[in-house]
Formats: C-alpha cells, structure tokens, sequence
C-alpha cells in the first residue's frame, strides 16, 4: 500500500504557536523516500523545509489564493455573517493557543474539526463564490498528489493547517491508501 503522510503547517500563525518549531518537521523529510509536495507560501516553516529538501526536490501543489480566507480582522460591522466569523475566529485561536500545548495536537482530528467549522463560517460570510474555489482548488491538490499515488510512490504533503482537513477527509475515503499523521516532539 502506498503511504501519504499529511503534516499541517502553521505559516502565518507559527510566530503565536512556538511549540511547533519548523525543526521538528525537517526529520520527516530525512526520513522520506517519495514525492514531497510543500504549498507555495510563504513563512519560516516553509523557508526551512525548502532550504532542507534534497536537491530542490519538493513539487508545489496547487494554490489556495482564490479560495483562501485569512483570520478575519477590520470586519465588525459590515455584515452579520462577517461579525459571526471575527466572532469564531477570536474564540478559535484562544482555544487553540490553550489546546496546542503539544506539537502532537495540530495534526489532531480535533484541529482538523475546528478548521472544518471556521471553513463553513467562512463559506457563509464570503458566500458561494469564494466556497467553489476552495473546493476546486482542493481538488486539484488532490488530484496532484493522486498522480505520484498511482505511479506508486509514497507522499509527504506539507499543507496550512487551515487546509489540512480537507485533504485528510478525500485520502482517508480513497482505498489503497494508508495515511499518516506524523508523530512529532
């Protein structure tokens, strides 16, 4: 059976979440013989990784940009729905900078779930538009790393963590497929 092993990444939130240093997640790609896959984004996780992978080796997936979200900010006011995910997003990082006392829990079914609410919060607020991007956009990630899958080798998937989920949810569902969760710290 293949292997595709899915590591979240934090990017733009990693200076909030110390315990989760970019250093513990270059053994991984020690440890990998396959296809290693990095988003095109930017942060000291990824600065790291692409500094570290052997001989520039890592493929890009597919960008998130049409279909991405940052943490809301500046809102208040213009919409309910806007108000609803400012709203959800301050509560979600207070629980997550409690929740992520351990490297271990940001590839958590239960990360993954906090990321799956904020998205349908998302979809609501920004509406139907910026929802299919997202999707197609996941899709096509899918589908990229479906190709090394069937030429039978091995993944690594470094993704943001706001993704993560989704992925996840389509290899899990995807027969022939063993996937991991890295154990880190």
């Amino acid at each position: 059976m293949i292997t595709v092993t899915l590591v979240s990444l934090l990017h733009s939130l990693a200076p909030r979440f110390p315990v989760y240093a970019p250093s513990l997640l270059l053994p991984l790609l020690d440890a990998h013989r396959g296809d290693l896959w990095l988003p095109g984004i930017k942060g000291e996780d990824m600065t790291r990784l692409r500094q570290h992978a052997k001989g520039g080796s890592a493929q890009i997936l597919a960008s998130l940009a049409a279909g991405w979200c940052d943490f809301a900010a500046g809102n208040e006011g213009k919409t309910p729905e806007l108000d609803a995910l400012e709203s959800y997003d301050d509560e979600m990082m207070d629980n997550l900078l409690m929740y992520w006392s351990h490297p271990a829990k940001i590839n958590s079914p239960i990360t993954d779930n906090l990321f799956e609410l904020r998205r349908e919060v998302v979809d609501e607020a920004h509406g139907s538009k910026l929802a299919s991007a997202w999707q197609e956009q996941q899709q096509a990630r899918f589908e990229q790393i479906m190709q090394g899958v069937q030429a039978g080798r091995d993944q690594l998937c470094f993704v943001e963590v706001e993704s993560a989920y989704w992925l996840r949810q389509r290899l899990s569902e995807t027969p022939g497929i063993t996937l991991i969760a890295p154990t880190l710290g």
